[in-house]
């Protein structure tokens, strides 16, 4: 058997033609890394049938049983697990539902242990439990293999979509599209010390799965379909803690954003009254909600929830996931997630002839929204912002480009979209959503770069239900860096709101962070700067541009630095003919961050998103 062997920077890569597997057809690649005991086992192939979906397992076999051989992972409840091989001769692979994707296996002088890309490997199942990704098996009286593998199905039913009546089915697969190189990767590490040690170097590369603090910087996960208040009163009471706040605040989450537990909630509380007939998800409101009393008694609680869940360094923002104004003609389009800066109350709702805001005896001023146009007049006089969290997918299939010239859209109230991979996962990406997010992000751009309002934003989202002790939280959530514009407490949002008005954020997996970004100079010569940090060994930084018709980049290979380091970029960059532009970082995983657009003027346009 031949093989190719080539450089490319700080990497050798040694790949092995022939590989068939099914439909797909392509190589078998390693991949070394300068300066770590990291090594990438993948098969690159593609096939030319249509509409494939597919899933992946990979292993590494052969390895020889010794009287020293231990097969170790820490299981969800942080416990370390141990197996032996000296048993029975296995017929097919033993699953280890393993915390952090990893499972080492430890021979004579050493350790190999395997995992999968942190992010990349996981479709959107919106119920992030762990189904068990590592396996082992004893091959023979003398061999052992171990690896990584997807499962073949939720392990609860009811899980399948985020509860028993739900039959969409959200077990996804990969999408190989006809003649794409799809990337199946596993990453291997070799380590001279125990398998435990094993586990605990490979789990460097995310940060023991948790979401580095940077100075100035608080960390904000969105988007989490969480029904707080319900769950909470189910409970006995607000002021208990749910599990889902607990895992986001051991990951390093700052700010956590449910999308409904006021309004109309899932129902079964008295504190709700009767069910409702179809009722919808939280926080969004369908013709047949609630009554008027109903939804602000939730909105209230809900409000109430996020008071009492506040800490000194974790802080609850009441969200609501806005899909359908009751009885309008004229809708906002897509799902759009409401942001507010503090307590506001109001209905979907808005008959003939009644005002927009009326005084109620309990809650005070209340809105009656029937219209887009009254929801951006009650979100310019309330601080609030909108964002559609899962643009051209689910029931945002088509949106924003729909709704790109509607008032709605172009006003800056409508702040942008979110970022959230695995929606239709296809592993040819190079970036992680690189096929829906990303050019969404950049049109939005396009189609706004003449109005004289801020750029179109992206925000991170995780679009999870229910999170328990033990599921995967970090893998499934990718989070918000901002810089928050005054002190934040159980109900004054403003420092979010405003900082994400500014542009004062970037987006990341976690395992790339960018402390600091400029863009400097005046006229057509600019300079982008930026402090970038990572773990796993970077693959390419990239300039990006939109002249209001068509998008552009540069990319900037970077396989020469090592894992694990720092950088400062200072890329010069020529405004003629574009006007706007954004900076990201991606890694050899898939993993990465990015900052927000910048619209270029004739003069030095500096962003304050960690400028130093």
């Amino acid at each position: 058997q031949t093989a190719d062997v080539k450089t490319d920077g700080g990497r050798i890569e040694v790949s092995f033609p022939g590989v068939e597997m099914g439909i797909f057809a392509g190589r078998l690649q390693y991949t070394v890394y300068k300066g770590t005991n990291l090594i990438r086992q993948e098969v690159i192939a593609k096939t030319d049938q249509q509409s494939v979906a597919y899933k992946y397992d990979a292993g590494v076999k052969g390895l020889p049983i010794k009287p020293s051989t231990r097969i170790a992972w820490r299981d969800t409840s942080n416990n370390w697990q141990d197996a032996t091989l000296d048993g029975a001769i296995n017929a097919n692979p033993a699953v280890a539902v393993a915390a952090n994707r990893l499972l080492s296996a430890q021979t004579g002088a050493g350790s190999l242990t395997v995992f999968p890309p942190p992010h990349k490997f996981f479709w959107v199942r919106e119920i992030p439990s762990n189904l068990g990704y590592n396996w082992f098996r004893k091959d023979s009286a003398s061999s052992y293999s171990i690896g990584i593998r997807q499962a073949e199905s939720e392990a609860d039913p009811a899980f399948s979509g985020h509860g028993a009546e739900d039959t969409r089915q959200n077990f996804a697969l990969y999408n190989a599209r006809p003649g794409t190189w799809q990337h199946m990767p596993m990453y291997l590490l070799v380590g001279s010390g125990t398998a435990r040690a094993g586990v605990n170097a490979a789990l460097a590369y995310t940060r023991n799965d948790k979401y580095k603090p940077l100075p100035g910087y608080l960390v904000m996960a969105r988007h989490f379909h969480t029904s707080p208040v319900s769950r909470l009163l189910g409970s006995g009471a607000l002021d208990n803690v749910l599990d889902d706040f607990q895992l986001a605040r051991a990951a390093g989450v700052n700010v956590y954003e449910p999308v409904g537990g006021g309004g109309v909630v899932p129902t079964g509380s008295q504190a709700f009254g009767p069910r409702q007939p179809a009722a919808p998800a939280a926080g969004a409101q369908r013709p047949a909600g609630p009554d008027d009393e109903t939804r602000l008694k939730g909105q209230a609680l809900y409000y109430e929830m996020a008071k009492l869940q506040a800490r000194r360094n974790f802080f609850v923002l009441p969200t609501e996931e806005i899909f359908n104004i009751a009885g309008a003609k004229e809708q906002l389009g897509g799902h759009n997630d409401l942001l507010p800066s503090h307590p506001v109350y109001f209905i979907n709702r808005r008959t003939e002839g009644q005002p927009l805001v009326t005084t109620h005896p309990a809650y005070g001023q209340v809105y009656h929204l029937g219209s887009p146009a009254d929801f951006v007049e009650m979100a310019h006089r309330e601080n609030m912002l909108f964002f559609m969290p899962h643009p051209n997918t689910k029931s945002s299939a088509g949106y924003p480009e729909s709704i790109k010239d509607t008032p709605f859209f172009r006003d800056p109230v409508f702040g942008g979209a979110g970022f959230r991979w695995g929606m239709g996962l296809d592993l040819s990406e190079e970036r992680l959503c690189d096929y829906r997010c990303l050019p969404t992000f950049d049109a939005m751009n396009n189609w706004t770069a003449d109005l004289p309002t801020p750029p179109k934003y992206m925000t991170a989202i995780a679009e999870t239900y229910v999170n328990r002790v033990g599921d995967d939280f970090y893998a499934n959530t990718p989070v918000t860096y901002f810089k928050p514009e005054g002190q934040l407490t159980g109900d004054n949002w403003a420092p979010i709101i405003n900082s994400i008005k500014k542009g004062n954020f970037f987006v990341t997996s976690g395992e790339v962070l960018i402390s600091s970004y400029d863009v400097r100079g005046a006229g057509r010569q600019r300079t982008i700067a930026a402090d970038v940090e990572w773990t796993f060994p970077l693959e390419f930084a990239e300039v990006v541009w939109g002249d209001g018709v068509r998008t552009d980049r540069q990319i900037i290979r970077v396989t020469d630095l090592p894992p694990f380091g720092s950088h400062r970029f200072e890329i010069p960059f020529d405004t003629t003919g574009k006007k706007w532009v954004r900076f990201a970082v991606w890694d050899s995983a898939g993993n990465g961050a990015f900052v927000q657009p910048v619209k270029l003027t004739a003069r030095s346009t500096p962003t304050t998103a960690g400028a130093k």
